[in-house]
């Protein structure tokens, strides 16, 4: 049985959509739905840490919360003393003077290593203006930084904290956590999450 000729008058139909074409659509939306209620969650959660500390000076940022005060500008910066992977020590108060910046960050952290890069050229930049950038490690293994510096070049110390600072500054909500600490030994801002290398510089001219 032959079939009825196409009338040339009619656009023909569309093809069918495949199987496989429907299911690689879906697995797409279903990834895109996924990743903006991450999102929504990350900015409620921001607006809920916000709300919580909003009015918090420097005065109240207390032992353990300069993590989470929302104004901590002004506020000193705790000394420390922490052990580099070579079991020397280092503190925070051999800087006495110097413009510093504190990088918490660990091995497995992508942004962190984005940012390893341009810590690198911004302390070799401002190295004969008194800057000094410390890597404060928040692994648990020493061994997992002992193997990303063997494969990383890094010209600035590493630190590892093995929650030694949680009293003092408190724990870090997210990696990396930055903060930049004027030469009186200040902190004038703390920066959570990845900024680009200009937005870096500017906030590291700004305590030199």
């Amino acid at each position: 049985m032959t079939s009825a000729p196409q009338d040339p008058s009619k656009p023909p139909a569309p093809p069918a959509a495949r199987n496989g074409d429907r299911s690689k659509i879906t697995s797409w939306l279903v990834i895109a739905v996924v990743i903006v209620v991450g999102l929504v969650y990350l900015a409620r959660q921001r607006q809920e840490l916000a709300a919580a500390t909003a009015g918090k000076g420097p005065a109240d940022a207390s032992a353990g919360e300069l993590m989470t005060a929302g104004n901590i500008a002004g506020a000193p910066a705790p000394n420390w003393t922490l052990k580099e992977l070579n079991g020397q020590t280092l503190s925070l108060a051999q800087f006495k003077g110097q413009p510093v910046v504190l990088d918490f960050w660990a091995s497995w952290c992508g942004p962190c290593k984005i940012e390893i890069p341009w810590w690198n050229e911004l302390q070799a930049q401002y190295k004969a203006q008194g800057l000094q950038i410390i890597g404060i490690s928040e692994d648990d293994n020493d061994q997992d930084v002992r193997d990303f510096l063997a494969k990383n070049h890094l010209d600035y110390p590493i630190v590892m904290d093995h929650n030694a600072l949680a009293k003092s500054w408190g724990l870090p909500l997210g990696l990396p956590t930055t903060f930049f600490i004027r030469r009186d030994g200040t902190i004038a801002m703390r920066i959570e999450g990845l900024e680009g290398k200009d937005e870096l510089q500017q906030h590291i001219k700004s305590i030199l």
